[in-house]
């Protein structure tokens, strides 16, 4: 398992996983944004789910007991084979009846029925997403992530005509997790990039 920062990753995901790391007792940043010897140890026990996505680089908060980091991660991992595979059967698992997006987009029921919406939604126009965990920080009762979609644009969306072309789009989402499951959200998505490169939107 990796531990350190891919340097091709843009910035503003190494500054959201910064900022979250200094609030984590036992992490810190040392020069290329390793986390400390503690933290790299305990991320190292981590056990991961393995048909779900997989972190390309894991930091957990060193108070953290392992079944506490685990269990949190594994929800993080749930989460997003939702979004990778559009399982709306890992909702249940992963999600508690009242879950809160407190960035939910206008259009968008809350809750986990908001999610399968959304899921559905996005799918129509492009059916093979794909969601890749870069970064995946656990601190307290919180899991910041910074992820990438990929897919191809073979459907309308916001009058877009499918043109065939590859997506690829980032996001960072903070999720609050409670006996193994998302209680609530906030996620930022670089909606910009995705509208450019549907044609929704000029590119200049």
């Amino acid at each position: 398992m990796k531990t350190a920062a891919r340097p091709e990753w843009p910035a503003v995901c190494l500054a959201a996983i910064s900022a979250a790391l200094l609030l984590v007792p036992g992490c810190s940043l040392k020069g290329t944004g390793a986390p400390s010897p503690a933290a790299q140890q305990l991320s190292g026990e981590i056990r991961l789910l393995e048909d779900l996505p997989q972190p390309r680089t894991l930091t957990a908060d060193a108070s953290l007991s392992r079944q506490e980091a685990e269990a949190m991660v594994q929800a993080a991992q749930r989460f997003y084979g939702f979004w990778d595979t559009g399982r709306e059967d890992l909702l249940p698992q992963t999600v508690v009846p009242h879950f809160i997006d407190h960035t939910l987009p206008k259009g968008r029921p809350q809750g986990p029925e908001g999610l399968a919406f959304a899921s559905r939604g996005f799918r129509q126009a492009v059916p093979d997403l794909h969601c890749i965990i870069e970064e995946l920080t656990v601190a307290g009762d919180r899991v910041t992530a910074c992820l990438s979609f990929t897919g191809t644009h073979t459907g309308e969306f916001a009058g877009a005509k499918a043109t065939g072309k590859p997506i690829r789009f980032m996001a960072i989402d903070m999720l609050r997790i409670k006996e193994g499951k998302l209680v609530e959200d906030w996620h930022l998505e670089d909606n910009l990039t995705f509208m450019q490169q549907i044609g929704a939107i000029p590119e200049s």
